[in-house]
């Protein structure tokens, strides 16, 4: 799992914009649609593109298909959902 860069604050989010991410990501999931993930990460914002195979909202967890191989992302480390073009 990515872990955040310390010291380094995100952008706040409405939770408007929290709702529409995670709308973004349930439709990847059930629809099979591509999205890219920006995450905050030690190195500094880095993209994903693939599709969401895992939502836990318990546990703010996200299992995404990334070519042949799978990365866990946590939701509160992602700072932009966006359907891949």
């Amino acid at each position: 799992m990515n872990k955040a860069t310390p010291g380094v604050r995100r952008p706040e989010r409405s939770e408007e914009e929290l709702q529409a991410m995670f709308e973004r990501l349930k439709e990847s999931r059930l629809k099979y649609v591509k999205v890219t993930i920006t995450v905050d990460g030690v190195h500094g914002n880095r993209q994903y593109t693939g599709i969401v195979t895992g939502l836990d909202p318990r546990l703010y967890l996200v299992k995404m298909q990334v070519g042949h191989d799978w990365m866990l992302f946590e939701f509160t480390d992602m700072i932009e959902v966006e359907y891949a073009v």
